[in-house]
């Protein structure tokens, strides 16, 4: 027994042995196969390495060598751009330039210019122009359409003065203009004008062109000069005194007249217009009859003769009388003023031009100290003939003069700048003649004594007339075109229609017959528009008294005095009823619109009003109260499809309180603002809702209350706020299967603090959002427990507090309306237990409390701890 235990317990010790060496062979083996993974993984770690060094290495040379090439391509794209944008800015800088340099940038405006402006001159491609709006002058290249203000080298020639001896050198041509008008006159041969330098070789007085000119100091009396050459003994040195360029001061004027508001410009010879020119300052006969009296140099002591020409039949000398009027030019016979010369009167006016005998005659300019100035014919020392008369204040004559006076054919422009163009009869209109104004209007015909008189058309304000006038009135027979399309010709008196006329209205209407002050009235037949005719008498462009009335359509005739009769009006409209003083005013009329509405019932002066019945071409019809035309009060409308209102109207559109039954089978009773439902009003739906409650543009809008299926089984109800048709505000949901929801709506929606009551008793006090249970909130159920904490989607989430109907309380949080986290719960006989739940159950470590006895922890142990 023991061998064979002994013999046991040897096997056994073998086998241990055995298995340890087993054991130990196979940990061997692990040990040298990792070694081999060991090994195989660091050679193959080497050579990625030895692999990837390499590659870094080719890959840097690489790189470096496409960077190197890439820099390369980058610095000559670099170059060549900055040598494009280099050429492109230049020509861009030079596009600029030019076109700054250019007068106008836009071609519009520079054909415009070039349009108005005068060509000068043309030196090669460039051309010289003169704007005679701002008279400056400006240069335009033919070919490359360019232009600029200041002159191009070719020009610089034009630059340089060209007078004798004077070297200045101007930068703008109207600087050398300037130059040659200040610095430099010449005179001419023929009118002893003095002219500035520029002018040359035209006389710009009488026209006459100078081969070279005749220049002198300005120290120098223009017209000395010939005299100078031809009779130097006359005129030493010594005795020629030098006269000042400035006229001698104005004595007192007096105004031109002005008969029939055309000026009238008859004055003396000898001198000035309004002056006593001459010797005699005191004579006022002087101004339309006194001759310069022939001067002796023996008899006449109170003459200064500054130039001796003693025993000459012809010469010329310089003479000044005692009352300080001065005469240089020619004299004839010793004593009398003959040829070219120019007289200053005392008073400052100035003659420059021929005389003949002492007298003015012949071609001469006249220059008023007050600032007229004529240029004509002068005959016997008064205007004959051609002259210009012009006045400081802008006003203008030019044409015929005979004695002085504005006689024959001229034009004349007043300062305000109305024109007179025509025929003159001593200094007024007379014969035929056109009249304009500034704003439009004219007159072309025949006047007498400076009024419209005789045949004569008359435009204004597209107003035209063409007849005969008498003194300035529209008088006898004419036409007359009106601007809105009338025409009516007959006779005139005083510039009113009155006696026998026709007129035709711009819709086509007629009527022939008597006229008084611009109205129908007498015998008269009128036209109407669809072809009815009315032949009777009118007072004061009414119907009145006996007539006759003519259908055009049914060929009936109407006679009678008008106190019930049946009209078609012009704009095919037809009226039966009481007429009274050309308007419709009684009951039981009849007015017909050309559309096909008709109206019956009363009118007050051709109005409709009071009582009556409107109906629409298109169906539409009222019934009720008017005023002035227009649905006022109480009354009906109905309209084809069935809708019908009874109610308020104001002034054509539903107002007030009123009942729309509509076809549909909807309701409204209520009030109504501009045709829709505003204020106050109940709607009853076709299939038996109904709304009672505040209205606002057709939309339930304040206070009401919406009932679904009233008196049924499945009633709801909602009785709150309203903005535009949705719930929105503070409102209360009595829901179909008997839920209550009061509390607050945002959009037709539960949204914000209400309270919902379910039909077995639970209460929910707390936020919704978006129809949900969502924020915090007061939950009560049937059984009685009440849940005061945190929702979302309706299920309890967050922290919150249950206090169960056993008494029990749970304080914790929430999740999936299940206790889950950290919490506390309170038993009902005092023990508690705080920490971990995990969906609605205890789990994890927590502290139960027990209330009986000393407290005494039990700490639980799950999964070992």
């Amino acid at each position: 027994m023991h061998v064979a235990i002994r013999q046991a317990e040897a096997c056994n010790t073998l086998r241990r042995i055995y298995e340890r060496r087993v054991d130990q062979l196979d940990r061997t083996m692990l040990v040298l196969l990792r070694n081999a993974r060991v090994h195989e993984e660091t050679v193959n770690n080497m050579r990625n390495f030895v692999a990837t060094s390499l590659q870094c290495m080719y890959r840097g040379w690489k790189g470096r060598e496409v960077a190197c090439l890439a820099r390369h391509r980058h610095m000559s794209a670099i170059q060549i751009q900055r040598v494009v944008r280099g050429n492109q800015g230049r020509k861009r800088a030079l596009r600029e330039r030019r076109r700054q340099n250019m007068v106008l940038q836009s071609p519009w405006a520079m054909r415009q210019l070039l349009s108005r402006s005068l060509l000068i001159r043309t030196v090669g491609k460039w051309q010289e122009f003169l704007d005679p709006w701002t008279n400056e002058f400006y240069y335009f290249e033919m070919y490359t359409q360019d232009s600029q203000w200041h002159p191009p080298d070719e020009y610089t020639a034009f630059l340089a003065c060209d007078w004798l001896e004077c070297r200045f050198k101007a930068n703008t041509m109207n600087e050398i203009h300037e130059h040659k008008r200040t610095q430099h006159t010449w005179y001419c041969e023929v009118c002893q004008g003095r002219n500035v330098g520029y002018t040359f070789p035209t006389c710009p007085t009488c026209t006459v062109v100078m081969n070279t000119p005749t220049i002198v100091p300005s120290q120098e009396w223009p017209l000395a000069i010939p005299k100078r050459q031809s009779v130097p003994h006359l005129f030493p040195p010594t005795a020629t005194p030098q006269f000042s360029d400035k006229d001698p001061a104005p004595t007192t004027t007096k105004p031109p007249s002005r008969v029939g508001n055309v000026l009238s410009v008859g004055k003396q010879d000898g001198g000035s217009d309004g002056e006593t020119g001459g010797d005699d300052p005191n004579s006022k006969a002087s101004i339309v009859e006194a001759r310069p009296r022939p001067c002796d140099m023996d008899g006449l002591d109170h003459v200064n003769w500054i130039s001796a020409f003693k025993g000459m039949e012809e010469a010329f000398a310089k003479a000044r009388f005692p009352s300080g009027s001065l005469y240089v030019g020619n004299f004839i016979h010793g004593t009398t003023f003959h040829g070219w010369g120019e007289y200053y009167y005392a008073n400052g006016d100035r003659y420059r031009g021929q005389w003949h005998l002492g007298l003015r005659q012949g071609i001469g300019l006249w220059n008023s100290v007050c600032g007229k100035r004529y240029q004509g014919q002068w005959d016997q020392g008064r205007r004959h003939g051609i002259g210009l008369l012009q006045f400081p204040n802008g006003e203008v004559y030019q044409g015929e003069w005979c004695d002085g006076k504005i006689h024959g054919r001229g034009i004349h422009t007043s300062a305000n700048g109305d024109c007179y163009e025509g025929e003159w009869l001593a200094g007024v209109h007379h014969g035929f003649g056109t009249f304009s104004r500034v704003d439009g209007s004219w007159y072309k015909g025949m006047f007498d004594q400076g009024q419209a008189h005789g045949i004569g058309i008359v435009s204004v304000n597209g107003e035209v007339y063409k007849g005969e006038w008498q003194k300035d009135f529209r008088c006898g027979r004419g036409v007359c075109f009106y601007a809105n399309g009338g025409v009516y010709s007959g006779v005139w008196e005083r510039d009113e229609c009155c006696g026998r006329g026709i007129f035709i209205s711009a819709m086509g209407e007629k009527y022939i017959g008597d006229w008084k002050h611009n109205l129908k009235h007498g015998r008269g037949k009128y036209i109407f528009q669809n072809g009815d005719i009315f032949d009777g008498n009118f007072v004061s462009n009414h119907a009145t008294g006996l007539g006759v009335y003519r259908f055009a359509t049914t060929g009936d005739v109407y006679t009678g005095t008008q106190c019930f009769a049946l009209v078609l009006l012009v704009r095919g409209e037809t009226l039966i009823g009481p007429w009274e003083r050309d308007r419709f005013h009684g009951r039981g009329a009849t007015y017909v619109w050309a559309s096909g509405s008709m109206y019956e019932g009363e009118f007050v002066d051709g109005h409709i009003q009071g009582q009556g019945r409107l109906t629409y071409h298109n169906g539409n019809r009222y019934t009720g109260s008017f005023v002035q035309a227009q649905k006022h009060g109480h009354g009906v409308f109905e309209w084809p499809n069935g809708n019908i209102y009874t109610g308020q109207f104001e002034w054509g559109t539903v107002n007030g309180v009123g009942t729309m039954v509509y076809s549909s089978g909807h309701k409204y009773d209520g009030e109504w603002r501009d045709e829709r439902r505003h204020g106050r009003g109940t709607f009853w739906y076709a299939n038996g809702d109904v709304f009672a409650g505040d209205w606002a543009d057709d939309e339930f809008h304040g206070r009401g209350i919406f009932t679904w299926r009233p008196g049924s089984s499945m009633q709801e109800q909602y009785d709150g706020d309203w903005t535009h048709g949705i719930r929105h505000g503070q409102g209360r949901y009595a829901y179909l299967d008997g839920n209550v929801y009061d509390g607050a709506w945002n959009q037709g929606r539960r949204d914000g603090h209400g309270v919902y009551v379910w039909v077995n008793g639970e209460v929910y006090d707390g936020d919704f959002v978006q129809e949900e249970q969502h924020g915090h909130g007061k939950f009560t159920n049937q059984e009685g427990d009440v849940y005061e904490g945190g929702w979302t989607h309706n299920i309890r989430t967050g922290d919150g507090e249950i206090r169960y109907a056993d008494g029990s309380v749970f304080v914790g949080t929430f999740s999936n309306g299940l206790r889950h986290g950290q919490g506390s719960m309170t038993y009902p006989d005092g023990n508690t237990y705080r920490g971990m739940w995990l969906d609605d159950k205890r789990q994890g470590g927590g502290v139960y409390t027990f209330h009986a006895t000393a407290t005494e922890t039990l700490r639980l142990k799950v999964f070992g701890y």
